[in-house]
């Protein structure tokens, strides 16, 4: 005699089979994934709590050669009312706690200067802490980037979570909690990105519900970051297209605006610091395809972006081939046409443009962005992967290609840096291997595996773009 039963677990149905000869042999027969069970039955605050735990575990070790560096003595200098756009002389900054390469002179940064305020504010909270401990200086640096990853990936969970649905919205959390790329370009590089990022993803989903708090975390992004502004004309396009008056479309543009000139020019007042400094540290910018961090590098870098064949095909020729002085300015009518295509797609106002379709725009921009700027560095290209990832998730797709774009964005870090030299603090000969790899008569390998992995991730994202949505409601 065979008996079924049937015993429901949340989604999973399990058949017993009580077989013959006096012997029980149960089989247990899933016919659906049992999520609930095994992941979603798990805390999320245990998952935070065992990412916490990884990266700071990491990040007083590992940290971005040049960029660290940089930070370091930006933090030491603005603590001290030092402005964060000069030239600081290392070994002076960090006479008592000495290290190999914290030697030499290294500029300041190139943003605007709430990030060095920060960075003042950590080598304060350090001092007090952990005096003249070079670890827990980097770890109090990174502190912000850390919180931030932690605050991205709960943002995404509460959004999808009203987006779709609790199973869905745990997928994309654990993707941008343990996302391998996120964590490098973050948590072990030290770049703040996540940090910009998190306020872009703010603005945009508050933007039809609160357009106010929308331009104040965009203006927020934007003074972390320079390149979230060229959202700031799309999104005062979907709030006119969406119903909305022109007035309030006025409004969102230049509330973003002058949000953005208070936060940069107001310290720069508080605090006396010179303005042209920080015209000049900005102007990078607009920099060239062999904007190698200037001199000051201990060897040189790349751009991922397509201009880097420039960068390859100038190893050969002695710097005889440069692309046209123009087009570092090729972002602009790109970004333009991007704006003009919706406009015109969308003549008439609408009223379904909903938090997808902010997305979705907002993936072609900054796709269209990276692709014709001149200079990307590869920490910047994180908005790219979220709004491709966000994408993906809310349009109901698989995230086969999500994984491939991160594994092509982290492969284009551990070629460009290398990553041998995020151990720099813990072992200065790690710095040196790289530099004689990068300058040396095998450099031109590393170069080309950019190039190759830039196509490759440009080919993936555009196709993606073409082929798989919709630009037409």
């Amino acid at each position: 005699m065979t008996v079924i039963v049937y015993m429901n677990y949340g989604d999973t149905i399990l058949n017993t089979f009580l077989m013959k000869n006096g012997q029980q042999r149960v089989c247990w027969c899933l016919t659906k994934v049992r999520e609930k069970r095994s992941l979603l039955n798990f805390p999320k605050s245990g998952y935070l709590a065992i990412a916490l735990l990884l990266r700071l575990s990491i990040a007083p070790f590992l940290s971005h050669p040049f960029d660290e560096r940089v930070f370091m003595a930006v933090g030491a200098s603005v603590a001290k009312g030092v402005t964060p756009y000069g030239q600081y002389i290392l070994q002076n900054i960090f006479a008592s706690t000495p290290h190999p390469d914290l030697y030499g002179t290294i500029p300041g940064i190139g943003y605007p200067p709430p990030w060095g305020l920060i960075c003042g504010g950590m080598y304060l909270l350090s001092s007090l802490l952990a005096p003249n401990n070079l670890y827990a200086y980097v770890l109090a640096l990174k502190l912000p980037v850390i919180a931030a990853e932690m605050a991205l990936a709960v943002l995404v969970f509460k959004i999808i979570e009203q987006e779709i649905n609790e199973k869905v919205a745990f997928k994309a959390f654990l993707l941008f909690l343990f996302c391998p790329f996120l964590i490098t370009v973050g948590t072990i590089w030290g770049m703040f990105d996540t940090l910009a990022l998190f306020f872009v993803l703010l603005s945009a989903y508050t933007l039809h519900n609160n357009w106010k708090a929308s331009a104040l975390f965009l203006s927020v992004a934007s003074v972390l970051k320079l390149f979230p502004l060229a959202l700031v004309p799309l999104y005062a396009m979907l709030l006119y297209k969406s119903g909305k008056k022109i007035g309030r479309a006025i409004s969102f543009l230049t509330l973003v605006s002058a949000l953005t000139a208070f936060f940069t020019f107001i310290p720069m007042i508080v605090y006396n610091w010179p303005l042209s400094n920080m015209y000049n540290a900005l102007g990078y910018h607009l920099g060239a395809v062999d904007n190698s961090y200037g001199s000051q590098s201990t060897f040189p870098y790349g751009a991922a972006s397509p201009f880097n064949v420039f960068t390859l095909f100038s190893n050969y020729v002695n710097g005889a081939i440069q692309p046209p002085w123009i087009s570092v300015y090729l972002w602009i009518p790109a970004c333009a046409a991007v704006y003009l295509l919706f406009w015109r797609i969308y003549p008439s106002k609408q009223t379904d443009f909903d938090f997808r379709f902010t997305i979705q725009w907002s993936l072609l921009v900054m796709l269209t962005f990276f692709t014709t700027r001149m200079w990307v560095s590869e920490q910047n290209l994180i908005f790219l992967f979220a709004f491709f990832a966000l994408t993906v998730i809310l349009i109901g797709l698989d995230l086969s290609k999500v994984h491939i774009l991160w594994i092509m964005l982290l492969s284009f870090v551990i070629v460009h840096v290398p990553a041998i030299s995020f151990l720099w603090m813990p072992y200065p000969w790690t710095l040196n291997s790289a530099s004689s790899f990068a300058s040396g008569p095998l450099g031109w390998t590393r170069l080309l595996m950019m190039t190759m992995l830039t196509l490759s991730w440009l080919v993936l994202s555009w196709h993606f773009v073409a082929r798989k949505l919709r630009w037409r409601t």
